[in-house]
C-alpha cells in the first residue's frame, strides 16, 4: 500500500515538474517572441525622427532590443543569470522613460506614450525567472545525462 502511495507521489511530482517546465518555457518563448519586436521597429522609428523625439526614447528601445531577445535565449540554459539582466536592463529602460518624461515635461512639449512602457516586459520575465529560480523550479532544459538515461531505461524514464 505504502509502496502505490510513494508511486503516485513520485509521478505526481514528474507532473508537477513537467508543468513548471512548460509554462517557463512558454514565459521566455514569448519574450524571443516580443525580442524580434525591435527588429522591425527602430527602422521605422529611425525614419520617423522628428524635432519633439527624444533620444532617452531611443536608447530606451536600443537597451531593449538588445536585452529582452538574448536574456529570453539564455534563460533556457542559465535563468538566474538572464533574470537579472532582464532586471536590469527592465530598471535602466524604465530610468530612461523617466528621464524622458521629465525632460519633454520641462521643455513644454507633449509627451506620446507609444514605446514608454518597454521596461515592463524585461522586468516581468526577470522577476517571473527569479521567482521561479526562488521556488526551485526544474531546468527548462533536462539535463543531457538523465535525458539519455531515460531514452536507455524506459523504466526509470518513467
Amino acid at each position: 500500500m505504502r509502496t502505490a502511495t510513494r508511486e503516485r507521489r513520485a509521478i505526481g511530482e514528474e507532473e508537477r515538474q513537467d508543468l513548471q517546465r512548460f509554462w517557463g518555457r512558454v514565459a521566455f518563448v514569448l519574450g524571443m517572441g516580443a525580442g524580434l519586436f525591435p527588429l522591425a521597429v527602430p527602422p521605422l522609428a529611425v525614419s520617423s525622427l522628428g524635432e519633439h523625439t527624444a533620444m532617452l526614447e531611443v536608447l530606451a528601445l536600443i537597451v531593449f532590443s538588445v536585452s529582452v531577445l538574448p536574456a529570453s535565449v539564455l534563460a533556457f540554459w542559465h535563468r538566474r543569470e538572464a533574470a537579472a539582466w532582464l532586471l536590469l536592463a527592465g530598471v535602466a529602460a524604465a530610468a530612461l522613460m523617466l528621464t524622458e518624461q521629465h525632460v519633454l515635461a520641462a521643455r513644454g512639449i507633449a509627451s506620446d506614450y507609444g514605446s514608454d512602457y518597454l521596461f515592463v516586459l524585461p522586468l516581468a520575465l526577470g522577476l517571473f525567472g527569479i521567482l521561479t529560480e526562488w521556488k526551485s523550479w526544474p531546468p527548462l532544459l533536462e539535463r543531457r545525462a538523465k535525458a539519455t538515461a531515460a531514452r536507455n531505461d524506459p523504466e526509470k524514464g518513467r
